[in-house]
Formats: C-alpha cells, sequence, structure tokens
C-alpha cells in the first residue's frame, strides 16, 4: 500500500466548490467489516460514519452502495445523495 495520496484524490480534496457546505454531502463510501458504511458531513460541518439503520443529521440511512447512499427525513422523504465530486 501507497502512502502517497492519488492524483485524482488530491485533485478534488483541493477543488474550492467540491462540497455543498449547506446541505448534507457524502464524503465517501467504504467497505468495514460489518458491511457497507459512508462518511457524511453535515451543513454545520460535523462528520459522521453511518451504516444502515443509523439515525443521524435528521435522517435515517437506508442503503449504501452504488456511489450514492440512500435515506428517509423524518417527515418520510426518502432522497439518495451521491458521493461529493462524483
Amino acid at each position: 500500500m501507497s502512502d502517497q495520496t492519488p492524483p485524482v484524490a488530491a485533485a478534488n480534496a483541493t477543488r474550492a466548490d467540491a462540497l455543498a457546505l449547506n446541505d448534507l454531502t457524502v464524503i465517501g463510501l467504504m467497505h468495514a467489516h460489518d458491511g457497507p458504511a459512508a462518511l457524511l458531513r453535515s451543513p454545520r460541518g460535523q462528520i459522521a460514519r453511518v451504516q444502515v439503520g443509523a439515525a443521524i443529521f435528521g435522517v435515517t440511512i437506508t442503503a449504501i452502495g452504488e456511489g450514492q447512499v440512500i435515506m428517509t427525513t423524518r417527515g418520510g422523504q426518502t432522497r439518495a445523495v451521491t458521493v461529493a465530486g462524483s
């Protein structure tokens, strides 16, 4: 495994408009030992690692996969949020 950041990741990390700072954003997806997980950033700048079933930032995570996180709001609306920059 290399200690260097891949060029694509470095370019995305330094883009001024890479994240929508005023909305819930998916920073990345991962395959953890206990199932799929995602990193979310709240509009307040809080970062959380979540899995299916987690209730955080006013939503419940209903699915994680294929470059997106599916979530349900407290009001019952379902929305899909894709990974930032993709």
